[in-house]
């Protein structure tokens, strides 16, 4: 059954959670010219973060996700107010450091880039505090996403501990990461991961290539995680539950960026998933969210025409 994105229903509020969010700031120059001034042709700002490319796309389905995290100075509350313009709901905790930046300089003549990235800000005993407080008052039965990466001196320990605090309080955790902050994390039980297949190859510790070793592979993982999806690129993604697997397919598309396809199939199963949708729905909604994300040449950026267009193509395999 085809799911119309408009049908209104009573749904579980969502929370994206960005420790270390980022402000890009991309520059255009014809060349850049050393020991000289270089003029700027075109400039362009934008906040970035897993968990706020996550909260886009969220709210380009028809739903509302509000981003958790910290921001300093003042390219925190531009990236802050950036936000807000674009209608994402914000509920930082400020910090003193200032927030990190990216910036991109471009050379049209050479077709080249370069990155200058910031140093991450700093975060107090105080800082990590309030925020640990502040997702202690998430509510029961809503949902949590944590998908960004750690600022520089904070333990690994960190997401267990934010996971711990969830559980306790009945939230449902979806979890996205890769390596050690994967392996100790899932001993927390969260209530959903989603690896792609080489974070999964790394979590069990094994070359998988196959959706059946996917499966088999996953089944152990059951006892700590409900909800286990790898995802697969241009061959969709395994869902795994105790009550069985499934296999969402995309329909062929042409790729022109695969950078954020896994936030958007993050974001389209989360949507799903606290309006109470089926397994089936979910996934196909995923995995037509991570698919149009592909379309645009821009990080995450996905139109519901497309990704309702998209998922009327995805096939379902049960196992």
């Amino acid at each position: 059954m085809f799911y119309r994105l408009d049908i209104k229903s009573e749904a579980a509020m969502i929370y994206t959670i960005t420790l270390n969010p980022i402000l890009d700031i991309t520059m255009d120059v014809e060349e850049l010219v050393y020991d000289d001034v270089n003029k700027v042709v075109d400039e362009a700002k934008r906040p970035s973060g897993k968990g706020i490319d996550i909260s886009r796309v969220i709210k380009e389905l028809g739903g509302e996700a509000t981003v958790l995290g910290f921001i300093g100075g003042y390219r925190g509350l531009e990236l802050e107010s950036m936000l807000i313009n674009e209608g994402i709901i914000c509920d930082f905790i400020r910090i003193n450091s200032e927030t990190r930046s990216n910036i991109i300089i471009h050379q049209k003549k050479k077709r080249l880039k370069t990155l200058i990235s910031t140093p991450d800000p700093e975060l107090s005993p105080v800082d990590l505090s309030l925020f640990l407080e502040k997702i202690r008052t998430i509510q029961q039965g809503n949902y949590a996403i944590i998908s960004s990466g750690y600022p520089m001196g904070l333990k690994d320990s960190l997401f267990p501990q934010i996971i711990t605090y969830l559980n306790e309080r009945g939230v449902k955790v979806i979890l996205d990461a890769d390596s050690d902050v994967l392996n100790k994390s899932i001993k927390a039980h969260p209530y959903m991961i989603k690896p792609n297949i080489h974070e999964f190859s790394r979590l069990v510790n094994k070359q998988i290539k196959e959706v059946e070793e996917i499966i088999e592979s996953a089944i152990p993982l059951l006892d700590s995680v409900e909800l286990i999806v790898v995802s697969m690129g241009q061959k969709g993604a395994v869902t795994i539950t105790k009550e069985g697997a499934i296999h969402a397919i995309p329909p062929p598309v042409k790729v022109r960026n695969s950078m954020g396809a896994g936030d958007s199939l993050v974001a389209g199963m989360v949507f799903m998933l606290s309006r109470h949708e089926s397994i089936e729905e979910t996934i196909s909604l995923g995995v037509a969210c991570g698919t149009a994300s592909t379309l645009n040449h821009a990080y995450s950026l996905v139109t519901k025409k497309d990704v309702e267009e998209i998922k009327k193509f995805v096939t379902i395999k049960k196992f």
